[in-house]
């Protein structure tokens, strides 16, 4: 994707960090306790350490799935904000502004699942919409796990990333197509 992507540096963060939980384990599976020394790994049986490394791995997916949302979803605000400039171009000017300024204000506000909406209808796949919303369920539950929700549907940090570059690359190419 030829475009500015800030889930990128996100993206690269998480393979960095499953390189090094990687590297952390076939450490331990070695008993290499040079390689451990000063951490936490010392004195652990190599299931104990394991048991660490996955459930460190499990919370990174997630934050990495969060992060990648908050992203998505600032880049999405932006452009929606960015749309209403052209409302800067129409008289009276006085009123326009004040329009903009409202706009600008109480987009921050709005539900994400109504700003998706809002490119429906041809503009953007329905269906790349719908795994955003997934995605968005299982950012929630991540945020709040709240104990009397179920838990949605897993999301990896794979899925996440390819589904909302995908989308944000459309959004882009959308508003592009609109200033031409």
């Amino acid at each position: 994707m030829n475009y500015d992507n800030p889930l990128l540096p996100i993206w690269e963060f998480y393979q960095i960090t499953g390189d090094c939980l990687k590297v952390a384990q076939r450490t331990i599976n070695r008993e290499n306790e040079y390689f451990m020394r000063d951490t936490g790994f010392i004195g652990k049986s190599i299931e104990d350490a394991t048991d660490k490394i996955v459930k460190s791995r499990r919370e990174t997916e997630d934050y990495v799935v969060l992060s990648l949302w908050i992203a998505f979803e600032r880049f999405m605000f932006n452009h929606v904000q960015e749309a209403g400039s052209i409302l800067l171009e129409k008289h009276p000017l006085s009123f326009s502004q004040k329009l903009f300024d409202k706009l600008t204000d109480a987009v921050e506000y709005w539900k994400v699942e109504d700003v998706l909406d809002m490119f429906k209808n041809g503009m953007v796949s329905t269906q790349l919409i719908g795994d955003a919303k997934n995605i968005k369920k299982y950012r929630d539950w991540i945020a709040h796990k709240n104990p009397k929700k179920a838990t949605p549907s897993k999301v990896t940090p794979e899925t996440a990333y390819k589904i909302l570059s995908t989308l944000m690359y459309e959004i882009q190419n959308l508003f592009s197509l609109e200033k031409t």
